[in-house]
C-alpha cells in the first residue's frame, strides 16, 4: 500500500486521540498541590507537549522547592489513583472517528501502530481504556515517559530506536514540541490541530504534513503515501 515500504506511526494521545477536557488535569492539580502542601494550577496550553513528568517538577519547582524523583513519583502515584474517578465524572471523549480510523490502520499489514507519548504508563492506558483505545495498541511496543525516559526526546529518542531496519517512523502529534522532538530525533512527523494549537502554530514548526480539523482514514493515508515515495 505504501510503495512497498513499512511504516511505524508513532502516537501522542492527549489531542491527538482523545481529548480529555481538562479532567486530566484536576486530579493532577490535586495530586501535586496535596504532596507539595499549597496549591498549584497547570496551565494546559503552557504544558501542552510536556511530559507528566516534566509537568511534575515544573510544578515543584514553581514553589521553589527541588524537584526530586520520590516527589515527582508520589505526585504521579497519587494523580493516576484518582484518574479514573475524574474522567468518569468529566466529558472524555475519542477525536473524531479515530477508532474507525485505528480499526482500519491495524489491518494493514504494513503499518505499525504504536505510542509515543509524554503520558506516564498508567496514566496513559487509563485514559485510552477509558474511551476503548487501548485495543489497538501493543503496550509492550510503546513508548510512555518514565523516571528514565521523562522528557518527550527521551521517550521518542527510545521510540525511534524500535525501529526495524526496514520501517519509516512517523510522529503524529497536536503540539509545537511533538514536531520540534520529532525532527529533532530524525522522524517523520505529522500535525494535527484537534488540540490546544492552532494550523499556524503548527506549521511554524514545519511537520512534514497537517491534518485537516477533520481529517479521516483517507486523508491519513495519503499523506503517508506521498511521504514514502
Amino acid at each position: 500500500m505504501f510503495a512497498n515500504k513499512k511504516i511505524k506511526l508513532f502516537w501522542d494521545i492527549d489531542g491527538t486521540l482523545l481529548k480529555t477536557n481538562g479532567y486530566a488535569a484536576i486530579p493532577f492539580e490535586i495530586a501535586a498541590s496535596e504532596c507539595l502542601g499549597q496549591k498549584v494550577e497547570i496551565d494546559r496550553k503552557k504544558f501542552s507537549g510536556f511530559t507528566d513528568y516534566e509537568i511534575a517538577k515544573k510544578l515543584i519547582e514553581s514553589t521553589g522547592k527541588n524537584s526530586n524523583g520520590t516527589a515527582v513519583d508520589k505526585i504521579l502515584e497519587n494523580y493516576c489513583s484518582m484518574l479514573p474517578d475524574s474522567l468518569k465524572n468529566g466529558v472524555v471523549e475519542p477525536i473524531g472517528n479515530i477508532d474507525a480510523v485505528l480499526r482500519s490502520l491495524k489491518s494493514i499489514e504494513s503499518l505499525g501502530l504504536s505510542l509515543g507519548t509524554g503520558n506516564c504508563l498508567e496514566g496513559g492506558k487509563i485514559k485510552l481504556q477509558h474511551v476503548g483505545l487501548l485495543q489497538y495498541f501493543n503496550i509492550k511496543d510503546s513508548f510512555f515517559a518514565s523516571s528514565s525516559s521523562w522528557s518527550r526526546e527521551l521517550v521518542i529518542s527510545q521510540a525511534k530506536k524500535s525501529l526495524r531496519f526496514d520501517q519509516i517512523g512517523v510522529v503524529i502529534g497536536d503540539s509545537p514540541r511533538d514536531i520540534e522532538v520529532a525532527k529533532k530525533v530524525g522522524l517523520h512527523v505529522i500535525g494535527v490541530t484537534t488540540g490546544a494549537h492552532n494550523y499556524n502554530e503548527l506549521k511554524a514548526m514545519d511537520p512534514n504534513s497537517i491534518l485537516s480539523e477533520d481529517w479521516g482514514l483517507l486523508e491519513l493515508t495519503n499523506t503517508l503515501q506521498k511521504m514514502v515515495i
